[in-house]
């Protein structure tokens, strides 16, 4: 087995291409512009991998290769898990291309509660013209600043947890990501942050506090976000959640985007 955690030879890269369409960590992470891990069976004819960036895990390849897919489960057990575990998560997001992956998934999680369920990728690349953003009264949006961070306003702590979801720290943010939170009363009211940026692409993380919700704050956040991403030169913006929610698919479709997929994906739970 074979761990990469710079890519610099690209060869690697089609073995991922299914994934890529509707997982900009695949390319971000190939051009450099996202810290994840990369293993294979074969560093110079790979049949199958695996990427690991904090709680994403995607499979793609072949199922074949025993010795690797047994090397993987122990480096899951012994290594992998009890890091991510460490730092306060219980579960990983696996998604796979190629056959056979979720038999195993199971042999590899044997100690682990799988869930299966199906995701959607939504897209927008006509930013276009949006209606006055307008916020309800009492709300304010501010962009993720220094500044902003180290304000008084409460709520701070998960804002940082959350910037650091897939960026190495808050400072890595700050350099290479972006995103704004709407507040009210001084205190956080949720957040939409860039996620995967690479080039003239991202995707969204969105979030709403619940004593917010059905406000309308979700589709103005994301105007707002859009926005700030065509300043800074983004054409091209993923939205990426779970099918059964079907808030955060109306509020995607509400904004703009476009459903370009639904894919199967696994939530393995180890606490």
């Amino acid at each position: 087995m074979h761990l990469i955690s710079t890519p610099v030879d690209h060869q690697l890269r089609p073995l991922f291409h299914e994934l890529e369409r509707t997982h900009a960590l695949v390319t971000a992470f190939f051009e450099g512009c996202a810290t994840a891990r990369l293993f294979v069976d074969d560093a110079v004819r790979p049949q199958a991998g695996m990427i690991v960036c904090n709680s994403r895990v995607l499979f793609a390849g072949d199922t074949t290769p025993i010795d690797f897919l047994e090397e993987l489960a122990h480096t899951f057990s012994d290594e992998l898990i009890p890091a991510h575990r460490s730092r306060g998560n219980d579960a990983y997001l696996v998604c796979s291309s190629g056959e056979g992956w979720n038999t195993t998934l199971q042999g590899m999680f044997n100690n682990c509660q799988l869930y299966y369920a199906t995701r959607q990728y939504y897209e927008i690349t006509d930013f276009g013209s949006k209606p006055d953003l307008q916020l309800p009264a009492g709300f304010s949006m501010h962009l993720i600043t220094p500044e902003f961070l180290s304000s008084d306003v409460a709520g701070m702590d998960d804002v940082r947890e959350e910037m650091c979801s897939e960026r190495a720290s808050v400072e890595d943010f700050l350099a290479r990501s972006f995103g704004l939170c709407p507040v009210h009363s001084n205190e956080v009211a949720g957040w939409c942050m860039s996620e995967y940026n690479v080039g003239d692409r991202c995707e969204i993380g969105i979030a709403t506090a619940e004593k917010h919700q059905r406000k309308g704050i979700a589709t103005l956040a994301t105007w707002y976000f859009l926005a700030e991403a065509y300043k800074r030169g983004y054409t091209r913006v993923g939205w990426d959640c779970w099918t059964r929610n079907e808030a955060s698919g109306a509020t995607a479709r509400k904004a703009g985007f476009t459903l370009v997929e639904e894919y199967p994906a696994t939530v393995v739970e180890f606490s």
